[in-house]
């Protein structure tokens, strides 16, 4: 099935209740603020319980006290149980062709990267040069248990909230604003700059094939290839080419041991030239991504007031700024 092909079975146009829609979003965000909350008091109690004498330091036991638990185990179902108060609508799911999934793969690099980009660009600009990206020294752990989190649970878990479940409950008010609301939260709850525009681009596409789709499996699968890149082969690469060891790189090119040094060319030649190949889809195909006219559909000119400006959104996006200020400024005054 072509994008072209892909239709919409949604119900005829109605008048929308803006309260009632107001009333729904704002919801949506305090449920959202409480996931915030609730994974960041359990991963304050998580970090202190590693600090008691006799909790093992493993790897292992550090990520399921820290990350595993107070997210997937705990935040997630608590975090769905507070947003069935506005209720899901079902709709008739559509596939996508392999070819189709393989060409939203390459679509995925030219924004994932460009919008590192200007965050890392834009974060060294507001700090003069001293801020850190705080996912480097999580993604250069290199542990088993490092890339089955961050390549598999987190897609899983996050494509699950923020496309399913929040999209699930306000499509009817227009895809327009469900596709940039879902990308928007999903970006903000990233919680730093650096990850703000690349995960809001990729959010706007994930989003959007959920939308044709209402098949979560796309979505995920996606994500999952996004991590894996980001937390498990360019960690990899990074690692043989020594670039993080001056002295080990130096020793190397001396000894004629280059190895380490042809894996980073070619994967950055491979990068280079998919990211251009995922451009060039991206220009050739913007006019596929349509979008169609859904049940309550919010008048013109008021989608963003009306699931943006209002209380619970409001309160969930000072939150997540004040951790975007927190991750540039945090360390220096600590």
């Amino acid at each position: 099935m072509d994008e072209k092909e892909l239709e919409f079975a949604g119900a005829e146009t109605a008048a929308p209740d803006l309260k009632k829609a107001k009333k729904a979003f704002s919801h949506l965000g305090f449920s959202l603020l409480a996931f915030f909350a609730v994974i960041t008091v359990l991963q304050i109690a998580g970090n202190y319980l590693m600090t008691l004498p006799g909790m093992p330091a493993t790897p292992l036991v550090q990520w399921l006290i820290t990350y595993i638990v107070p997210l997937y185990v705990i935040g997630v179902p608590v975090t769905v149980l507070i947003m069935r108060k506005v209720p899901a609508e079902r709709r008739e799911p559509q596939s996508l062709r392999f070819g189709q999934l393989l060409k939203y793969m390459l679509m995925c690099l030219p924004i994932m990267y460009a919008g590192n980009i200007i965050g890392t660009l834009l974060s060294m600009m507001f700090t003069s040069g001293t801020s850190q990206n705080p996912l480097e020294s999580v993604v250069m752990e290199s542990s088993w248990i490092q890339a089955v989190v961050l390549a598999v649970l987190a897609p899983i878990f996050e494509e699950f909230i923020f496309r399913k479940q929040l999209i699930d409950r306000i499509g009817r008010y227009g895809e327009k604003t469900a596709i940039f609301f879902s990308a928007l939260t999903f970006a903000l709850f990233h919680g730093n700059l650096y990850q703000f525009f690349y995960a809001f681009g990729l959010g706007l596409l994930f989003a959007w094939i959920y939308t044709r789709t209402r098949k979560l499996r796309y979505s995920v699968i996606l994500h999952m290839f996004v991590n894996f890149l980001g937390s498990v082969v360019a960690p990899w690469v990074v690692s043989q080419a020594n670039l993080g060891d001056t002295a080990a790189l130096t020793d190397a090119i001396a000894n004629g041991n280059m190895g380490g040094a042809v894996i980073f060319g070619v994967y950055v030649l491979l990068l280079v030239g998919f990211s251009i190949a995922g451009l060039v889809l991206l220009i050739k195909n913007r006019k596929s991504f349509v979008l169609q006219p859904t049940a309550e559909q919010l008048p013109k000119g008021t989608g963003f007031k009306t699931s943006c400006l209002n209380a619970g959104v409001i309160v969930f996006t000072i939150l997540c700024l004040g951790m975007f200020v927190f991750a540039l400024f945090g360390a220096g005054l600590m």
